[in-house]
């Protein structure tokens, strides 16, 4: 069988789209290309630890919330809206060890539990894009 340059030029495509996708070129990330679901899922870094919470409320759209669940004492929590580019609730990050408020985030919003570690560079963690 003869290779022709058009067989040459679909198989290279092939392999590049391959070889991008492995990488991560133009692919979104686990956390962003799945939907999430009703559930919770830890997360933390240097010490500060918390559980992102997914629900599904009475109107059937989803509601967020942050529970720490480890501070020792350097650690900031809170749910954080990605549209926005902003912090929600008043205080936005807070170093409250008690859960957060309820967030709605039905369409078109774009939320994740996060936690910054003051004593690591402010280094940032968070749960999944909901």
């Amino acid at each position: 069988m003869r290779f022709t340059r058009t067989r040459k030029r679909l198989a290279a495509a092939a392999i590049a789209a391959a070889a991008m996708g492995v990488i991560g070129i133009g692919t979104a990330s686990s956390a962003q290309a799945a939907t999430t679901a009703e559930g919770s899922w830890a997360f933390g870094t240097g010490g500060c630890n918390a559980i992102e919470n997914v629900a599904l409320g009475s109107d059937y759209h989803d509601y967020m919330d942050i529970v720490p669940t480890a501070n020792p004492g350097h650690c900031l929590f809170g749910v954080f809206d990605r549209n926005a580019w902003k912090w929600l609730g008043a205080a936005g990050a807070t170093p409250s060890s008690n859960p957060s408020p309820w967030y709605y985030d039905g369409p078109g919003q774009s939320l994740e539990a996060c936690l910054i570690d003051t004593a690591n560079n402010n280094t940032w963690a968070c749960g999944p894009i909901n």
